[in-house]
């Protein structure tokens, strides 16, 4: 029996997972739950540290704002590391695990007494910030996601929800009664764990790989 599964997320055509999937005959449907609405900013002080969160946060930051030669960036996940490469920059950390607590106790040794902005969704997740000294952490809100309402979703065996906001948008469109689902991280866990949705599966950290071992395992 042909396996399905839909993403929260719209995937590359060189996508790991796309290509893992494709090869293994499941039914894929891939798109954003979420539609992305920039906020004028602008930054006036320099920063030791910039760090982002998401690939969305990375794009819109790094296509009208240019590091001052020396500042270092911080990423969660290898998809905002990437789009930070995209734009020229190598970042200085790659937090590697979904779980935003821990990736804040690794960064503490790193940042130092160094000062650090993030750069991220307005209302987002504060938890890697509370891990830090509240002194030395400024933040600065660039955009705001807005949860789809009316979204056609096909019913499929498997959904894997790479955000909050994006699990928000898949409610408020179709029920995940009787489905397996998988959070890209604790947040999102977390999040869905709030709604009511139990035995959600989280992959060993927010990358492709490992949601494709996950799905090996399932």
């Amino acid at each position: 029996m042909k396996r399905s599964i839909f993403i929260s997320r719209q995937l590359a055509e060189d996508s790991h997972l796309l290509a893992y999937l494709t090869e293994h005959n499941w039914e894929v449907y891939h798109r954003s739950l979420i539609r992305i609405e920039p906020i004028p900013f602008h930054i006036e002080n320099e920063y030791d540290w910039i760090f982002l969160s998401s690939s969305n946060g990375a794009k819109l930051l790094l296509e009208s704002w240019q590091p001052p030669q020396g500042t270092r960036i911080g990423v969660v996940g290898e998809a905002t590391a990437a789009t930070v490469r995209s734009f020229g920059y190598e970042p200085a950390f790659v937090g590697a695990s979904g779980n935003m607590h821990e990736v804040g106790t690794h960064f503490v040794p790193v940042l130092g007494n160094k000062s650090v902005l993030f750069c991220g969704a307005e209302g987002g997740s504060e938890k890697l910030r509370s891990e830090l000294p509240q002194h030395q952490v400024h933040f600065l809100p660039i955009y705001r996601t807005v949860s789809e309402t009316e979204a056609s979703i096909p019913a499929t065996e498997v959904v894997f929800l790479t955000s909050p906001s994006n699990a928000r948008g898949y409610m408020n469109c179709a029920k995940l009664e009787g489905k397996t689902v998988i959070a890209i991280g604790h947040t999102t866990a977390e999040f869905l764990h709030q709604q009511g949705v139990e035995n959600v599966r989280i992959p060993s950290a927010p990358t492709e790989e490992h949601v494709v071992a996950l799905l090996r395992r399932m």
